[in-house]
């Protein structure tokens, strides 16, 4: 029932093709992390996120195979997702066939998609370590999200994928919000998404549901990716030395726009930018959360996900949810950008409005 810090980028993996997952991770419930979840919240709030805390606590890894749909799509997408604490997964594609050898991952600092059916694939190497999804704190941030954008009611149990599911559904608050509405089942046992409605502005619609899910597998391992000859590989690599905002102004494009966490909702503290073969890059984190923005010149050819596809004001934008992270993809002025977060996607969506507005 720990359903109420659960949209997140948790969502995240909703919108896409692959299953439901919270990120994962015990946190230690040191007295400084529990003056952190006292501060800002009442008391029903934190029975709401030590819940959830202790039921994402009692799972070290997961398999499941996920269906998903869209509103005037073809075939539903069918994947097999593994994943491992503290922060692993992996997640291939099985149906359709046109989609058929997808694969995404991440793992010790390292996120791999490949799109095998078109021969390209982006490697993101040097991510720096960050608490993981199932922590104290950073299900608190996510909690506090979903309380100011939407409104929560509960809604009938149903049985999914063999196991009781809670029913809550999420109604944005604002009107402008690109996620609408979520009508979710929540697995009681372990607060994760088993099935869920997405309704985007425009009227877009995906629904995703677990088929089946194995919680507990002994001896599950994740499978390495395998890039085939004569891929086409993109790396941008972290590790190597940073470039200030203004340095980089003076190799990069003068119109690439950044996006902008306003009101410094997810504590990016170290900004970060690169320059490396024909890509621009921003890296944005703290401890809990991360935003890679990547810009090349529009038509080098992009990796191709599954994808919820969306318009925001007149510029079409795919939407991926994956595990651990959120994938966008977009167009704006010759520029083709690419975003990858474990931030909440609404939030995400709101920054690519910003970045689509500017002058």
């Amino acid at each position: 029932m720990d359903v109420r810090s659960l949209i997140s980028r948790f969502v995240t993996r909703f919108a896409k093709n692959s299953g439901l997952a919270l990120c994962l991770g015990a946190a230690v419930l040191s007295p400084a992390s529990l003056a952190d979840i006292n501060a800002g919240t009442n008391s029903e709030d934190r029975f709401w996120i030590n819940r959830t805390h202790d039921n994402l606590a009692k799972f070290d890894n997961y398999q499941a195979q996920t269906e998903q749909a869209q509103s005037g799509a073809g075939a539903a997408v069918i994947s097999d997702v593994l994943f491992k604490k503290p922060d692993g997964f992996y997640q291939t594609v099985l149906q359709p066939d046109s989609l058929r050898g997808i694969e995404v991952s991440q793992r010790a600092g390292v996120i791999t998609l490949l799109d095998k059916p078109n021969q390209r694939a982006f490697i993101v190497k040097g991510l720096e370590a960050y608490q993981a999804g199932g922590s104290l704190e950073t299900i608190k941030d996510i909690y506090l999200f979903n309380k100011e954008h939407y409104e929560q009611t509960f809604t009938p149990s149903i049985h999914v994928a063999d196991r009781l599911a809670v029913g809550i559904d999420f109604v944005a608050r604002d009107e402008s919000d690109e996620i609408r509405k979520i009508e979710a089942f929540v697995d009681y046992h372990h607060s994760l998404f088993m099935q869920a409605r997405f309704v985007f502005n425009h009227g877009v619609e995906s629904t995703i549901r677990n088929n089946s899910i194995e919680f507990n597998k002994e001896g599950l391992t994740l499978p390495e990716i395998n890039l085939p000859q004569n891929t086409q590989v993109r790396v941008l690599d972290l590790s190597k030395k940073a470039l200030s905002q203004k340095e980089l102004s003076k190799k990069a494009a003068n119109s690439i726009v950044w996006p902008e966490d306003k009101n410094n909702t997810w504590g990016f503290s170290q900004r970060k930018f690169y320059q490396q073969s024909n890509s621009s890059a921003a890296y944005y984190y703290g401890d809990k959360f991360f935003l890679l923005a990547i810009a090349t010149p529009e038509g080098s050819q992009p990796v191709t996900v599954p994808a919820v596809p969306l318009t925001i004001g007149n510029t079409p934008v795919l939407l991926s949810q994956f595990p651990l992270f959120v994938h966008l993809a977009f167009n704006h002025k010759g520029i083709s950008y690419t975003l990858v977060s474990n931030a909440h996607p609404e939030s995400l969506l709101s920054m690519v409005k910003g970045m689509t507005s500017a002058q």
